[in-house]
């Protein structure tokens, strides 16, 4: 008995639809997909379009609100790309559907259409409403079966009279069937790389701040500003990923998860990585509740400004090339932070492999993949200069590391150089070091015994006339670059 209902159902369900409502029962809300040609050759559609073939979206809706089957199809939303990827010209218009024939399954009538024309995601160019258009929709099914899966659609939009606007001029066909393309796989591996990098960011922020917090004398040799960028930068993912999940409600579980984990990163670990850095230039504020408060409040008035700003720039640039380059110059703040500050600084291979090559990753897989979840057209140009820009700043970093910071500017561009040694005479009265507060004859680095000791020693002055041992000095000058004594800036030391 259950057998015999079985098949009456399968039977039932792939009979020929009757009437617009068991139509209905098969198309609505489902995308198809397919081609676009023009019908006018060497004449632009909707005085927009710079080809005469692309790719094509539509859908079948209803005016309730909800999506119910027992609702009637009347209206159809598409889709044209120019010519296949989103950030390029696109054409998105809906218009009426009237004039259902049960006898070949068409739709054929005259309609308002409203359709805009977008350029580059959000620039949108020309919004044209009521234009009149005529147009038929065939609906063929494949070897009888009448479902989705084996739906032909085909369209046919035309100027209904000879309209003296050209926006409102259009020929165009278009054949479809159902959309099988596999987005949630490409939402899983989107997803799945998301979480990868952030964990592997995690890891090495965590390292860096071990490592910063062991030897404070580092946290003054890394850019305060490429840390800021990097905490910004998180951000943005940590919020791009969230207006993700709010927006494909469908596959919130999926894109939840890498905005929750950038936004444990960005909070805790770069916040952290940032204070650390911080703190190293305002050691004396430290001591200063006044202007300790004083300078947090300007330190978050920076960093949110500069998040505001980030966020705007992205939203309005990020499909750009160019844009994406100069925002790929992340180790630059880095290598002008090394010239300015003069001292040899370590080759950080956390700071640099561990935390800002990874974050490359987006921008190579955007810009790489084909089948990319942004719908971002390839560009093998951008990805071999993108590449070659991190691979440059990284070997100038090296080179600093190596040759000293300074080593691949011309002389005549450096400023002049100071130089601090200076010969103490040890038989004449010195005040003491104010570092080690010995006196400058008795160096407490130095393992001579007193007898064996030279006449003519070196110490080191600076320029605002203060004495000090050249290895106090030094240790000084890698944690901060003002004088002990009175705070005035100090040149940067070039051995």
């Amino acid at each position: 008995m259950l057998s015999i209902i079985l098949i009456q159902l399968v039977i039932g369900l792939s009979e020929r639809p009757k009437n617009i409502s068991e139509l209905s029962k098969i198309l609505q809300n489902y995308e198809y997909k397919g081609q676009w040609t023009s019908q006018k050759k060497e004449q632009q559609q909707f005085q927009y379009m710079t080809v005469e073939q692309g790719d094509a979206y539509m859908i079948f809706l209803s005016n309730s609100t909800q999506q119910n089957k027992n609702d009637l199809i009347d209206r159809l939303e598409f889709q044209l790309l120019n010519p296949i990827y989103p950030e390029n010209r696109q054409v998105l218009g809906i218009f009426q559907l009237t004039n259902y024939s049960d006898s070949d399954i068409s739709f054929e009538n005259i309609s308002v259409l409203n359709y805009s024309t977008a350029y580059k995601f959000r620039r949108t160019h020309n919004s044209k409403e009521n234009c009149e258009i005529a147009y038929t929709v065939n609906i063929e099914f494949e070897s009888e079966i009448y479902d989705e899966k084996h739906t032909k659609i085909k369209v046919h939009l035309y100027t209904h009279n000879n309209s003296l606007d050209l926006s409102c001029d259009v020929d165009i066909e278009m054949d479809l069937t159902l959309d099988t393309t596999n987005y949630l796989l490409r939402i899983i591996m989107y997803c799945t790389m998301s979480v990868m990098i952030c964990f592997t960011q995690f890891l090495f922020v965590t390292k860096l701040c071990k490592a910063l917090i062991e030897n404070l004398e580092d946290s003054n040799k890394i850019s305060f500003f490429a840390v800021g960028y990097l905490t910004v930068q998180d951000s943005y993912i940590c919020l791009q990923n969230l207006y993700k999940a709010l927006i494909n409600y469908q596959y919130f579980q999926y894109f939840i998860l890498p905005a929750f984990f950038y936004f444990l990163l960005a909070t805790t670990c770069d916040m952290k990585l940032i204070w650390i850095v911080w703190r190293s230039r305002h050691l004396e504020d430290l001591f200063d509740q006044q202007r300790m408060r004083r300078a947090i409040t300007y330190f978050f008035v920076q960093f949110y400004f500069s998040l505001i700003i980030y966020f705007v720039l992205m939203y309005f640039l990020s499909t750009y090339n160019w844009f994406i380059c100069i925002t790929g110059l992340i180790l630059l703040p880095q290598i002008i932070h090394n010239i300015r500050l003069g001292n040899n600084s370590r080759f950080n291979s956390y700071f640099v492999f561990g935390i800002l090559v990874p974050s490359m990753f987006y921008q190579i897989y955007n810009r790489g993949c084909p089948s990319n979840f942004q719908g971002l057209e390839p560009s093998l140009l951008f990805c071999m200069i993108y590449l070659s820009e991190y691979l440059l700043q990284i070997i100038v970093l090296y080179i600093q590391f190596k040759l000293g910071p300074r080593s691949f500017i011309p002389k005549c561009f450096l400023p002049k150089q100071y130089n601090y040694y200076r010969v103490l005479n040890i038989e004449e009265d010195y005040e003491e070091c104010a570092i080690c507060l010995t006196s400058l004859i008795e160096d407490p680095f130095d393992q001579q015994v007193p007898t064996e000791k030279l006449i003519l020693k070196q110490a080191m002055q600076t320029p605002c006339h203060h004495w000090f041992h050249p290895s106090c000095l030094r240790s000084w000058i890698n944690i901060k670059m003002q004088c002990p004594t009175c705070r005035s800036e100090l040149p940067p030391l070039l051995e």
